[in-house]
């Protein structure tokens, strides 16, 4: 009994020295993973905005590199389209109509953004806003 207990243990530091192996193996000390695949990797951040006639509330964000879920809800009475644009990205979430919701995902890298509603005049109405990603 004794010795199955002894076994036990040493298969479980043996097992917990292999975990810690790889860890330890850069002679450089300097970290493998790039900051920007870190960030990629992590949980989206959620971020809430609501679309009205015309505005968006909030109009001025900051956030963190990476990936970036926007809960989008149309408080207002006309349809509103989402767009995200700069830094070489341009992209828009499709319509969303009065009273609903939608979820729209980017990739942002560090720099500043422009967000817009791409429909008829409601940029030049008031449809716009920053995004400030660090």
């Amino acid at each position: 009994m004794a010795r199955l207990r002894i076994k036990g243990i040493m298969g479980v530091v043996g097992v917990a020295g292999l975990l810690f192996l790889p860890a330890c193996a850069s002679g450089s000390g300097a970290s493998q993973t790039k900051p920007e695949a870190s960030a990629a990797a992590g949980p989206a951040q959620e971020v809430k905005v609501d679309m009205g006639d015309f505005f968006y509330a909030p109009n001025d964000m900051k956030l963190k590199a990476g990936k970036v879920r926007f809960t989008l809800t149309n408080v207002g009475a006309t349809a509103h389209r989402f767009a995200v644009k700069g830094g070489g990205v341009d992209i828009s979430a499709k319509n969303v109509g009065a009273g609903r919701g939608s979820v729209f995902e980017a990739e942002l890298a560090p720099g500043v953004y422009k967000m817009s509603c791409t429909l008829g005049d409601h940029e030049k109405r008031g449809s716009v806003g920053t995004i400030t990603v660090q």
